[in-house]
């Protein structure tokens, strides 16, 4: 039987509330009651759906030091945990094929240098080496940072709750939280189905569902649902071995890594594909953007730049298509921390990059929840920082999705 309150309530059982679930237990006072609660079963909404490319380079330091925190996490998961988690650490492999990509590589390799971490020009024979599939051509080049990585963001998910349940945190599944509870202008419990739930603090990190459950509240969150997508091809282990690095290929916006001997690429919208946070599903999986809801159109624009460094693609067949959704703030940053309404906190917006900011998302969160001084700075991530913005409106959910067409990176 749950008790009818608790001290931290979460809401939601993806990565992001994984995350701050197991960094709270580690650091709240002796008896201190955490609950999360999930609408399905945890982790299986668009944390299943991510690519889960953990790279280290980003030109903001506190989103540098958002993803450390991810990689110091998954090392202390490893020292808790039965099994260690299955983290590929087969570094990131940057092809540039114009002087725009050029570019993009002369700044990784700066800010690579300015957080400590290495990195290598290769030649052609090394890139085809670490990866069979990629063909550099006469004028590529390319930057390998051999820190990065990849895992599976279920099991990183699951990590973090397993990691959390033996800390005590309770978790509720197939409880969906219908409203807040609002008492003299402060947050102070939830409402689902299975009866109110009160708390001290309530964190809701409950992806792109976020925006509609808040604006009952006054809270604009400066996001929009935006097509998140990639295939993966049939299996051919000596074209994609297991232990090849992931690609970042700048300048046509695509990024690749292995996937169960297979190749698993993604391409991003040059034409922005965006949903309605006000009219989303309750269960994603199935769910399809109304324009090009299959990722033909957005693949054939890209075909003929992809098979330029991928020629293979002519012969390697596609044994899946995925789509999923990312919430997509303008600048590409998540919203972390306070909101205008006492007593709630939020984390969400993370822009396609939810899995490997989550061991920081998580800490910063447990920190700011507990009245600490968050770890990096959290300026960049404030949740007003936009002002007040119609979140819902076409223009606003264009720009957001313009954000991710525009995302060259990892």
């Amino acid at each position: 039987m749950h008790h009818s309150s608790t001290d931290f309530l979460i809401i939601g059982g993806g990565i992001l509330g994984a995350a701050t679930a197991w960094a709270l237990a580690q650091r709240v006072p002796a008896g201190a009651r955490i609950r999360l609660v999930e609408a399905g079963m945890v982790s299986t909404a668009t944390t299943s759906q991510a690519a889960a490319l953990l790279t280290r380079v980003r030109p903001d330091p506190a989103m540098a030091a958002m993803v450390a925190q991810t990689f110091a996490a998954i090392d202390e998961l490893n020292s808790v945990l039965d099994e260690p988690l299955p983290l590929r650490q087969v570094g990131s492999l940057h092809l540039a094929t114009d002087e725009t990509g050029r570019d993009y590589l002369q700044q990784t390799a700066n800010t690579a240098r300015q957080l400590g971490l290495a990195s290598d020009r290769l030649s052609a024979d090394q890139i085809r080496s670490l990866s069979p599939w990629l063909e550099p051509g006469s004028d590529g080049t390319a930057l390998f940072v051999a820190e990065d990585g990849y895992m599976d963001p279920v099991q990183l998910a699951q990590g973090y709750l397993t990691a959390a349940r033996r800390l005590g945190v309770e978790v509720i599944q197939n409880c969906r939280v219908e409203r807040l509870l609002v008492e003299q202008g402060r947050a102070v419990g939830v409402e689902t189905p299975k009866g109110q739930t009160h708390a001290e603090t309530i964190i809701c990190c409950a992806g792109p569902w976020s925006a509609a459950l808040l604006a009952q509240y006054g809270i604009s969150m400066a996001m929009a649902p935006v097509r998140s997508h990639y295939w993966i091809s049939e299996a051919n282990p000596k074209l994609f071995p297991v232990n090849s690095p992931m690609v970042i290929l700048p300048d046509i916006n695509a990024y690749a890594r292995p996937e169960v001997g297979g190749l698993l690429f993604g391409l991003r919208d040059k034409q922005a594909v965006y949903g309605d946070a006000s009219n989303l599903p309750e269960d994603i999986h199935g769910y399809l953007f109304n324009c090009d809801p299959d990722g033909w159109d957005c693949l054939e624009a890209g075909y003929s730049s992809l098979s330029g460094v991928f020629p293979a693609l002519e012969q390697v067949g596609i044994a899946h298509y995925i789509s999923g959704i990312s919430s997509y703030t303008p600048d590409g940053k998540p919203l972390l921390g306070t909101t205008e309404l006492p007593g709630l906190l939020v984390a969400s917006g993370c822009s396609g990059g939810g899995i490997a900011l989550s061991g920081g998302i998580g800490r910063m969160l447990a920190e700011i929840a507990l009245g600490r001084d968050p770890f990096t700075d959290v300026k960049p991530f404030r949740v007003d920082r936009f002002g007040q913005v119609d979140s819902f409106s076409e223009a606003f959910r264009i720009q957001c999705a313009l954000a991710r067409s525009q995302k060259i990176s990892g």
